[in-house]
């Protein structure tokens, strides 16, 4: 038997790296539980060297706000404020997320992590003493605090973590405020899109604008939100007349999602889908309600994609032939004229640019809030004025076929007029100015697909059925492999041979939908044609004005939707 060889040398020791990130998806806010994508920096359980929540959590669970000036738009809690486009940002799952230890540390917020959950705690203040304004203040009513406290949209209800005596409970219901006590503070009833909010300091307090007096509800059996939406009289009326309205289960594998949806049929006479939009100025995010009540639409979901930090579109919204955003990236879209079939696919719009006796140029984008380097052309329909979209800018106005006003960066900063009847081009990243003053210009324009010639069409992505089969392929509409690959909840419009479908959807035992996931839970439900809408935490239905369903526990703002309205009713311009 030979001799052993000689064992090899040792292999160097790997070096040992403690992790120092942690993620999550469910949050505990002042002990109220709800789930959200989190990302804690450093290595202790109790004091992270940088923290990053979702910016939709710190308006809607926690009382932030966004104040627009001049020099552009700052983020302030209780007069802690710095510059949104100072604050740094990230992506975390499909939510835009800010490092919030600045204003955390400087108001005594605690939090601390534990595997998957983050809790964040702060002391539940004393209401010293309630100030309602007089004549054309009368709206508004100012809490004196004895601390700073959260502020939370849960629902259609907004909640102060705060703590009242029932004196002062007993002042709010005089007033006209419905509320109700519990371990998270007072509750305020169907007041979380009603009321705006600022938090202030020295003293400490919580202003709310748009007070109005209401009766109070006849006492009733509590129902789920779902339930007593369906029971509002002018819901059972469409109900009797072909509207389908429902909630159900459906197994993905070993997922179970939860699905809440509303169906018309084609052609009918009674309901007809529209979109939901701003119609006077596309820039700013509204609740959903905000957008469904002037329309009177009885049945709404969130639209399509929008910046969430700047607050602009980014896709396809046509509003009775009038295009408030145009379409990007060729992605998925429909297209209709009354109420079905909708048309589905994948859309571009193509803008031309011809000046008299020179070449044509390109349009890239028609009012829209994604920015890349070329030209783009902005109408009144973006709103009475338009402002710088990046660093390096310089514009032109057409009125009646011809150049009438160059602007340089400086004016397009502090922002320009656009023009009744005419349109603003924006040239970015270096690209000149195609004419001069005095020049005479045409524009022509054609959509790649016929759905683009519809009165009304509404953008999303990825497309995800046509005819009975999956054609998912995010990649070919410019979405992220991220983007593609996340679990989020989702929101779907879609067709049947007899419907036009309105869909919403979630993880029933906490595990959300990828977009596959999604796209076979609705050949389940036997739909030819789907769209995947917006989704995560701006996935939202609203039933009879009340909110039965959002995609991560908060009442979320939105730049558009769509809705089923009444053919009887005259659609207001909001």
């Amino acid at each position: 038997m030979d001799a052993a060889m000689p064992p090899p040398p040792p292999a160097p020791i790997a070096e040992v790296r403690v992790t120092d990130q942690f993620s999550g998806d469910r949050l505990t806010i002042g002990g109220i539980d709800s789930s959200s994508s989190w990302l804690w920096q450093g290595q202790g359980a109790t004091q992270p060297k940088r923290l990053w929540l979702p910016l939709d959590l710190l308006v809607g669970q926690m009382g932030f706000q966004r104040q627009s000036e001049i020099s552009g738009e700052r983020l302030e809690w209780y007069g802690f404020q710095l510059p949104l486009s100072g604050v740094q940002q990230r992506t975390i799952g499909d939510e835009v997320a800010l490092d919030v230890l600045p204003w955390f540390n400087a108001l005594g917020v605690q939090v601390s992590r534990t595997k998957n959950t983050l809790r964040v705690d702060l002391p539940q203040p004393q209401l010293k003493t309630l100030r309602q304004g007089k004549g054309s203040s009368a709206n508004r009513l100012v809490m004196d605090l004895s601390g700073p406290a959260l502020v939370q949209r849960q629902g259609d209800d907004l909640l102060l973590q705060i703590k009242v005596t029932p004196g002062q409970e007993g002042q709010l219901r005089r007033i006209g405020l419905q509320t109700r006590q519990g371990l998270g503070g007072l509750k305020l009833l169907g007041q979380a899109s009603k009321l705006s909010t600022l938090t202030l300091k020295g003293p400490w307090r919580v202003v709310l604008d748009g007070v109005t007096p209401t009766k109070p509800a006849a006492r009733r059996r509590q129902y789920q939100a779902f339930q007593r939406a369906l029971l509002a009289p002018e819901m059972q009326d469409l109900i009797k007349n072909g509207l389908v309205l429902d909630q159900r289960v459906v197994q993905v594998g070993v997922k179970r999602l939860q699905l809440y949806r509303a169906g018309v049929q084609h052609n009918t006479s009674t309901l007809l889908l529209r979109p939901l939009a701003p119609s006077h100025a596309q820039p700013g995010l509204r609740y959903l309600n905000q957008l469904a009540q002037p329309a009177k639409a009885l049945v709404a979901v969130n639209g399509g994609f929008f910046n969430r930090v700047r607050q602009l579109p980014l896709g396809a919204v046509r509003l009775d032939n009038t295009w408030l955003s145009g379409p990007i990236l060729n992605r998925g879209a429909i297209g209709w004229d009354r109420n079905g079939p909708l048309m589905f696919g994948r859309l571009q719009l193509i803008q031309e640019m011809t000046v008299t006796g020179r070449r044509r140029w390109p349009l890239g984008m028609l009012n829209s809030g994604y920015v890349q380097r070329g030209l783009s052309r902005y109408t009144r329909a973006w709103g009475p004025t338009y402002r710088a979209l990046s660093g390096e800018e310089q514009a032109l106005t057409l009125r009646e076929g011809r150049v009438d006003a160059v602007y340089d960066q400086a004016a397009l900063v502090r922002g320009v007029p656009l023009p009744l009847k005419g349109d603003l081009i924006v040239a970015r990243g270096g690209i000149a100015l195609p004419a001069r003053v005095g020049d005479g210009v045409t524009i022509n324009t054609r959509s790649s697909n016929p759905l683009g010639e519809r009165p009304q069409v509404l953008g999303g992505g990825p497309l995800l059925l046509q005819k009975g089969k999956v054609v998912l392929n995010g990649r070919q509409e410019g979405f992220s492999p991220g983007f593609l690959a996340v679990s989020a909840p989702r929101t779907v419009v879609a067709q049947d041979k007899e419907r036009i479908w309105l869909l919403t959807a979630k993880g029933a035992n906490g595990s959300d939908p990828t977009l596959l996931e999604t796209s076979l839970a609705l050949r389940q439900l036997e739909l030819t044609d789907a769209l995947n809408l917006d989704g995560g935490g701006s996935t939202t239905m609203l039933v009879a004005n009340t909110t039965v369903m959002t995609g991560r526990g908060i009442t979320p703002r939105v730049q558009n939707g769509l809705g089923f309205v009444s053919e009887s009713t005259k659609v207001l311009a909001n």
